[in-house]
Formats: structure tokens, C-alpha cells, sequence
């Protein structure tokens, strides 16, 4: 072949790395000449072995595989998977790491974005538009939803983890009064045991009964109902201890008799709690005058129903 410059040769159809030689000068080997010696290599040769190269920097158009169980680029779906080949089956516009399980899931045109590990077991579900903006929860279950309506915790309760903290309701616009607080802080019901007692002497057989109670925030609401009871041997003033919370101790509180079989009085019976007490007292009153204890009437099947509301 007659000597060509090698701009003028055949480019050649078909690369055998491992096959077709390349010529090259050897500069570091001057046995031929001193500007070195003309030796053939390989493609594998010239990316170090079995065909692998670092590419800084390259426009690649199509479909790119780089060990397809590690790395699958999908450019008709806009997809990327890291340890899956088939990034396109959890939706349009992804990036899929494993499969499965432990699964994340960046820019989702019309559905969710959605970060997943099955280790910890957590889920979390976000949208860019629509109802729906935001879920959390373990595994597939969501346990709570944000959107424009407000939050929904849908299989679970919303529990503050420490003491003091609440529901803050300073948005809220203020009466004309003096505001101290604006934190709902507490809720709590359940059941407490008062004893019917009297302030000479006590029924012969210990008189219990069963209550309710209410506290939302600083104000607890009590129920009791003795129910045909025996009070014999009870005498002078009426009073139920055990009450769950002490009164405030800044007030007295007041409340509603309900029905009483087993009182005796002359004016208007009432409840009563002194401050930093927890003992209900059933008082009277007489033409405005100063309140009088209400008395045992003593004897078999009594009945006191009573509430009252009080602040802690």
C-alpha cells in the first residue's frame, strides 16, 4: 500500500478490542530510532482491560447500560435505576434505587414522590399539586395526611412527646379580658371512687360509688351517683372525698346538685370545693344568707347525684 496520510485512510467498520491493532511509537523505547520505536497495540490495551473506560465528559444519546444489575438509564422515560433494569415500572420520570423494597423515587410528573427503606420501615409520600401533599407512614399504610384542609392523622393518634407541649391557638384572636394562655396542654378522662362521708360520724358501712371525670386543659368535670345506698350511722355535715384533681387554689368552686335523697336542708343545695381542696361539700342557702352545711338523713336506700366543674 502505497504510503497516506492518516486522515486519508478507510475508517474501519467493525472494532475487535481485543483483535484489531493499533499502530503506535513507543517513545520510551529508542531501539529502533531515537524518537522511538513503532509498535501495535489494542483497544483493550488503550482502556486499560476488558473494554472499560472513565468517561469525564460525553453526550450520550439513547439508552445507556453500564452493568445493567447496577446502573439502567431509560431516555424514552426519563428514567434512571440503581440495581433495577426496569426503573419505568414505578411510574414516569424516576430514580429507582433497588427493587422492591428500599425504593426512591425522585419527580413523579403526575403522581407522588415517594422515599421508602425497609429497614426502618418508613414511608413518606409527597405531592407537588392535588388534595393530597404531603403522607406519612410505615410501609404501605399512611398514617397522616397534610393538604389545604389541614392534617389528618388517619390510623394513629397525634402524641406530644413532652410535658408542656400542646395545641397552639395564638392565631386565634383574643377576648376582651386579660389573656395568660393560649396552649391546649392536657386532655384526660377516666373514673375516680369518692366516699360519702359525714362530719360527726360516717355511715356505718363505708359508702363508695364508682365516678367520671373530664380534664381539658385546667378544668375537670366530675360526676358521681350513689345509688340506693345505706348510710345508716351518718351524722352531720355531708361530704364526698377523693375527688382526682385539688381544687385551684385561687377559687372556690360551685356546682349542681342533681338529686338527693339523702339530705336534709331548708334552702337551695349546692356543691362546693374550697381552694387547694379536694373534697366535695354539700352546702345551703337561706335567704341570701351566709351558706350552711347540708346534714345527713341517715338511713336505707339513699340517693345523691351530683357535678360540678372546677379549675386546677
Amino acid at each position: 500500500m502505497a504510503d497516506s496520510k492518516i486522515t486519508a485512510l478507510t475508517a474501519i467498520s467493525t472494532v475487535d478490542p481485543t483483535a484489531d491493532p493499533l499502530v503506535i511509537v513507543d517513545v520510551s523505547d529508542t531501539s529502533m530510532a531515537a524518537s522511538g520505536t513503532t509498535k501495535k497495540s489494542t483497544i483493550n490495551q488503550l482502556l486499560g482491560s476488558g473494554g472499560t473506560a472513565t468517561l469525564a465528559s460525553a453526550t450520550i444519546t439513547g439508552d445507556l447500560t453500564v452493568d445493567t444489575s447496577t446502573l439502567k438509564v431509560d431516555s424514552a422515560n426519563d428514567a434512571v435505576g440503581i440495581g433495577t433494569t426496569s426503573p419505568t415500572t414505578y411510574g414516569a420520570k424516576l430514580a429507582v434505587i433497588g427493587s422492591g423494597n428500599g425504593i426512591l423515587a425522585v419527580g413523579q410528573a403526575s403522581s407522588y414522590t415517594t422515599f421508602q427503606s425497609n429497614g426502618q420501615d418508613f414511608y413518606l409520600n409527597m405531592k407537588g399539586s392535588g388534595s393530597t401533599i404531603f403522607r406519612l407512614g410505615s410501609g404501605d399504610t399512611t398514617a397522616m395526611t397534610l393538604n389545604s384542609t389541614g392534617l389528618n392523622v388517619a390510623n394513629g393518634n397525634l402524641i406530644l412527646g413532652t410535658s408542656g407541649k400542646g395545641i397552639d391557638f395564638s392565631a386565634t384572636s383574643e377576648g376582651s379580658g386579660t389573656m395568660t394562655s393560649e396552649l391546649l396542654n392536657d386532655y384526660e378522662e377516666g373514673t375516680w371512687v369518692g366516699t360519702l362521708k359525714g362530719g360527726t360520724t360516717d355511715p356505718t358501712i363505708a359508702v363508695t360509688a364508682t365516678g367520671r371525670y373530664t380534664k381539658i386543659g385546667r378544668v375537670v368535670t366530675v360526676t358521681i351517683n350513689f345509688n340506693n345506698v345505706i348510710t345508716t350511722g351518718a351524722s352531720g355535715a355531708v361530704s364526698v372525698t377523693g375527688l382526682p384533681f385539688t381544687n385551684n387554689a385561687s377559687n372556690t368552686a360551685q356546682g349542681a346538685l342533681l338529686h338527693s335523697e339523702e339530705l336534709t336542708f331548708t334552702g337551695s343545695p349546692f356543691l362546693f370545693i374550697e381552694a387547694s381542696e379536694s373534697i366535695l361539700q354539700f352546702k345551703q342557702s337561706i335567704s341570701n344568707s351566709p351558706t350552711t352545711n347540708c346534714t345527713h338523713n341517715a338511713g336505707t336506700g339513699r340517693y345523691v347525684q351530683a357535678t360540678i366543674t372546677y379549675s386546677v
